[in-house]
């Protein structure tokens, strides 16, 4: 099996897994914004005074655990969503089905948007204390100074010379994708954070399960394109 047949192969098991389950997933996007309400609630005082106590409750920690769940979950929105407007895929099979909207090979611009914002901001939102623009930038210019190292032949550069054309690029390269993907990540912990505030979470929670209930159950959408 060649990488291109592999690859259509994985799409077309995720088209058929989670292709048409928009609806669902954006509900569970609801759900975990209800998490966030209740931990951000009570870990910064709003819900619960004492919050020194509740930074070492079993309860903050299984909802901690559950946030960190959201990485995965977070991801596969990501992916759907972007697989459901590249397929035209729609969100459900009420959806699909609706004869007003004619929409058996379509896809719901609300629903497919609401998933990769709230992918975005579950994935970010557990590794925020985590230097992730840094790592990615250290293997980013790792890679580059490995792959030089074999593309180079030892002939044609004496060895203290590539050595230092080596440092010199892995500093480089660490450098540059360290700054740009720091500006980026800087930007999503920025809207993750303002997401998972209460008051906001609340009303994303809201959003998010009515929104998937309207297009589970009416196959419609609150806001038609």
């Amino acid at each position: 099996m060649t990488l291109l047949q592999l690859s259509e192969s994985i799409l077309e098991l995720w088209i058929n897994v989670f292709g048409d389950s928009g609806a669902w997933m954006l509900i569970f996007c609801g759900l975990m914004a209800l998490v966030w309400f209740f931990y951000e609630g009570m870990r910064r005082g709003w819900i619960r005074k004492k919050k020194d106590e509740w930074e070492m409750d079993n309860v903050s920690r299984f909802l901690k655990f559950i946030i960190f769940l959201g990485i995965l979950l977070g991801l596969i929105n990501i992916i759907t969503a972007v697989v459901t407007i590249w397929g035209n895929i729609p969100p459900s099979f009420a959806y699909r089905d609706n004869p007003t909207l004619n929409a058996q090979n379509h896809y719901d611009l609300l629903t497919s948007i609401s998933l990769l914002v709230m992918g975005l901001a579950m994935f970010i939102k557990p590794l925020q204390d985590v230097p992730i623009a840094t790592v990615v930038g250290l293997v980013a210019g790792a890679a580059v100074a490995l792959l030089l190292a074999m593309i180079i032949p030892d002939d044609i550069l004496g060895g203290n010379t590539l050595k230092w054309i080596l440092v010199i690029t892995f500093i480089a390269i660490t450098s540059i994708v360290g700054a740009l993907l720091k500006v980026w990540v800087d930007g999503v912990e920025a809207v993750a954070k303002f997401l998972s505030w209460p008051p906001i979470a609340l009303i994303i929670a809201a959003f998010c399960i009515t929104q998937g209930l309207f297009v589970l159950v009416g196959g419609t959408s609150l806001i038609m394109f």
